[in-house]
């Protein structure tokens, strides 16, 4: 992505005019560059934000007072780049070119980085990661959720930054599921070996069917049992609730469908549900779900639905 182009980006997020996509892109920056650099405020940190837009729009302020109009483009990306590097402490490098594939709600997207490794993005997820990579490790940043199949080199780790903790591993596949609207991270192995770390004491290694669960608020994790078939089954287009509530699969429904569902009342999002959809479309969904819960979900325009009980629900 072009400088200029994150410029103006940044500045739509600012004003709240930025769309999803937009939103996960800065969103993906700031946890990327907080996890690196400790000193740096919380990700959400309204005040870190502001400060570094502040320092941004102060440097536009300047450039459009003087006559060289020309130079705009060229002058704002130059703001951008230093207000930046100071406040995350990074490097200017030229040579270094950040790339960034975001997925909105409703869309996957397999990615092939530049080592090699195949990145499958699931829905509503966001991967940085430079043009090439340089020095003794592999870094990316993921926010979402994402099945990495690494290539394996020996000599340079391959790590994925979220945003609290780093997975490292030298060549294997998995799953890590880190959505910033969740309370937990997850990283489950289907092959090889990885390392799960945080910036404290939390230190687990991985083997095939295992899993770590990393709970963002109290730092505590449980590792367990993780059934291959089970956290790959987004990447083969299923979706499976198992014992799930309703609360719970809504998120994954809204990502999935790239609908908005609401409920009328909060009980109903207590409501569990134990069933497995392949390949599935989003009216079938629904009226699988409203049958099981004894719920309707009525349609108020083409992407958002309302929760009701059947019982009260309109005609």
């Amino acid at each position: 992505m072009k400088t200029e182009e994150f410029i103006r980006i940044l500045q739509k997020y600012e004003n709240g005019t930025a769309s999803f996509r937009e939103k996960q892109l800065v969103d993906s920056y700031f946890d990327k560059k907080t996890f690196q650099n400790p000193k740096v405020l919380p990700v959400d940190s309204v005040k870190a934000k502001k400060d570094t837009f502040a320092q941004i729009e102060a440097n536009l302020g300047k450039e459009k007072e003087t006559k060289f109009s020309r130079y705009w483009g060229i002058a704002i990306a130059a703001s951008i780049v230093l207000c930046l590097g100071l406040f995350f402490g990074l490097s200017t490098d030229s040579n270094v070119e950040l790339q960034i594939v975001a997925t909105a709600y409703g869309q996957k997207e397999q990615i092939l980085l530049p080592d090699g490794t195949s990145v499958y993005l699931n829905s509503g997820s966001s991967l940085q990661y430079p043009k090439n990579f340089t020095g003794d490790t592999r870094e990316v940043s993921l926010t979402g959720e994402a099945f990495f199949d690494v290539h394996r080199d020996e000599n340079h780790p391959f790590i994925i930054v979220t945003s609290e903790l780093r997975t490292q591993v030298l060549g294997t596949s998995f799953n890590i599921n880190a959505f910033a609207e969740n309370d937990s991270i997850s990283v489950s192995v289907a092959t090889g070996k990885v390392m799960v770390f945080d910036n404290s004491q939390m230190k687990e290694v991985l083997v095939p069917g295992q899993k770590v669960q990393y709970n963002k608020s109290s730092k505590a994790y449980v590792r367990g049992q993780a059934p291959v078939d089970r956290f790959t089954d987004w990447t083969r287009n299923i979706i499976r609730f198992d014992d799930s509530n309703l609360l719970e699969a809504i998120p994954i429904l809204e990502r999935w469908f790239n609908i908005s569902i609401e409920l009328n009342d909060s009980s109903l999002g207590e409501k569990r549900i134990t069933g497995t959809y392949n390949n599935p479309n989003l009216s079938e969904t629904l009226e699988s779900l409203s049958f099981l819960l004894d719920l309707k979900f009525v349609q108020e325009s083409p992407t958002k639905y309302i929760v009701t009980n059947s019982k009260n629900s309109p005609m």
